[in-house]
């Protein structure tokens, strides 16, 4: 489970504050970056151990480490969960972390009756990953649950003249403990900032470390799971 070999990638990631927009999007227009997707809305719901494994080896910083989650999209002006238990496909997914190398696993695609409440909704989508994931005997034995829905704005750049190297930003991260109704109150993670992150294969660091020389902002280590997380568990992140 853990040889990474699918579109192997590092990411590097960048907390911009909102009163350096200015600044972010004036470097931005003069990079080599252009416009390669529409704006839109991803929306996640992350599971773990009910110990919470996978977050406690993120925050440990063990080399190898994966992360679960049911994924879906939606228009880029739509409230957090509010399209949730309408009809939508969801697709699972496992990422793999080594050291600063990771890959993406796909498990499947499920799709749920409009119907559904948002109950069953969760637990139908739980039973579709336990099903998944029983193809993969490392962790075919967890016991997963349902943790934390997260959801942002993400805006979409790739380099002119190197494809491979993408740019996203993530602004508006908002986070649900599962076991909450769609209509309570959610927790904003960003409200005074946006995470840029930068997206290449390995090979390609050299030039990545290059292009990177004079953007001014500070590099961080982020993960929006562990972001949300901390706004309802008793750890600071």
């Amino acid at each position: 489970m853990f040889l990474l070999k699918n579109n192997v990638r590092k990411e590097i990631k960048f907390k911009v504050f909102i009163k350096d927009i200015g600044k972010f999007y004036s470097w931005l227009l003069n990079s080599p970056f252009k416009k390669s997707y529409e704006n839109r809305r991803v929306n996640s719901l992350y599971y773990d151990t009910y110990n919470l494994d996978f977050a406690n080896d993120n925050i440990t910083g063990l080399s190898k480490r994966i992360k679960i989650r049911a994924r879906w999209y939606s228009k880029y002006d739509q409230n957090f969960l509010n399209d949730f238990c309408k009809d939508k496909n969801f697709k699972f997914e496992v990422k793999r972390k080594v050291n600063n190398l990771s890959d993406k696993v796909f498990l499947l695609e499920a799709s749920c009756n409009k119907e559904d409440t948002f109950l069953k909704r969760q637990n139908f989508l739980k039973k579709k990953l336990n099903q998944a994931i029983s193809n993969y005997s490392i962790i075919s034995k967890l016991l997963l649950r349902n943790i934390i829905f997260v959801g942002y704005k993400r805006e979409y750049y790739q380099h002119y003249f190197s494809p491979n190297i993408r740019l996203t930003i993530d602004k508006d991260i908002s986070c649900l403990i599962s076991n909450k109704l769609p209509n309570s109150k959610k927790s904003i993670i960003s409200n005074n900032y946006f995470i840029v992150e930068f997206k290449f294969e390995y090979n390609m660091e050299k030039l990545v470390t290059q292009l990177l020389k004079n953007f001014p902002f500070r590099r961080i280590r982020s993960s929006k799971y562990l972001y949300a997380l901390s706004r309802y568990y008793r750890f600071s992140y």
